[in-house]
């Protein structure tokens, strides 16, 4: 068996950077929102911190 290059690969799958997505973008958008909620808590968190 020989090994499939790295630009290369399955007709369903999506190559975004060095990264295979195989769930669809959809899952990449949710992803992306959740990390985006979680920064936003983070920065939330840290401005209103007791002195």
């Amino acid at each position: 068996m020989q090994p499939v290059p790295i630009d290369e690969g399955a007709k369903d799958r999506r190559r975004i950077g060095p990264f295979w997505i195989e769930e669809g973008l959809g899952v990449v958008l949710a992803g992306g929102l959740f990390l985006a909620v979680v920064v936003a808590l983070y920065v939330v968190a840290v401005l209103l911190r007791p002195a």
